[in-house]
């Protein structure tokens, strides 16, 4: 691929390319230098990504796969790849800019524009990983040339796990660091399902952890929690909060959080309960 970029091919199953019975798609660097030079100079940088490509970016960010600022200096814009014989995504190793192909602006692709993102993005990391390590000119080098079934390799595990991600949701481990048990009720801002069963309590022992109930699409969630102490319990919540609510026949009031994820594309959410010293 002479001009560095690497194409994306499917994601369980919902990627199938559309070129012709039998046909394989071009690389990137075999499509016309023109259609790539126009659809580059076309792309948008991070505040002005055209609305499906900027949603698939947000929900990247809200699961805790990306943080904004890693979108800040990648150009995201929709070519006609896959007209032109191509891949349905590529991500230039030299100068920072993405291209997806133009089937991914409806509003019925957005699931799996995340994921595609999510290769193409990841590509984007590696090429400033080795550029940091061997130099700008890795790009046009032996090595990259090299390195490209490993990167893509990679790549396609990664944007496979984000899809999941997406499906699923991302589990939140609640951590109680305390010396004693803790009362726990929790709802993620997005979760992947509603919960059916009324309101509950969940009870961590002391040093331990435990999942919550639902899985998550955002860092953000709401909780209020309480040591079990027969007195003097240590309890988080916000007093001000306007999220209040009824649980077991306790009326609380719930603190806003924004966790972090412990890896990109694996791992849960940890809200982790740290009691004051006394």
């Amino acid at each position: 691929m002479i001009r560095g970029r690497a194409g994306i091919f499917c994601w369980a199953g919902l990627m199938a390319l559309a070129t012709p019975a039998g046909a394989e798609p071009l690389t990137a660097d075999l499509l016309a230098p023109q259609l790539l030079a126009d659809c580059e100079d076309k792309a948008p940088p991070f505040d002005r990504y055209a609305p499906p490509v900027a949603a698939a970016a947000r929900s990247l960010i809200d699961i805790g796969v990306f943080a904004a600022e890693e979108f800040v200096d990648v150009r995201v814009g929709f070519c006609a790849l896959q007209a032109a014989g191509g891949p349905v995504a590529t991500a230039s190793c030299g100068d920072g800019v993405i291209l997806l192909d133009e089937k991914y602006a409806r509003p019925d692709q957005a699931l799996v524009l995340g994921a595609t993102l999510a290769h193409e993005m990841k590509h984007h990391l590696q090429h400033r990983e080795k550029k940091a390590r061997f130099g700008a000119g890795y790009c046009e080098g032996a090595r990259y040339a090299a390195d490209k079934p490993s990167l893509e390799a990679e790549a396609d595990a990664f944007g496979d796990a984000v899809g999941e991600l997406f499906v699923s949701g991302r589990a939140v481990e609640i951590i109680n660091a305390c010396e004693e048990p803790v009362l726990v009720y929790l709802e993620p801002d997005d979760p992947v399902a509603v919960r059916g069963a009324a309101p509950r309590f969940q009870r961590i022992a002391a040093k331990s952890s435990a999942f919550a109930a639902e899985r998550a699409l955002t860092a953000t969630v709401r909780f209020h929690a309480r040591t079990m102490a027969a007195r003097a319990a240590f309890v988080w919540q916000d007093r001000t909060s306007p999220h209040s609510r009824i649980v077991e026949g306790r009326s609380i009031r719930l603190r806003e959080m924004r966790l972090s994820a412990a890896g990109r594309e694996k791992g849960p959410f940890r809200l982790r309960l740290t009691c004051a010293p006394p």
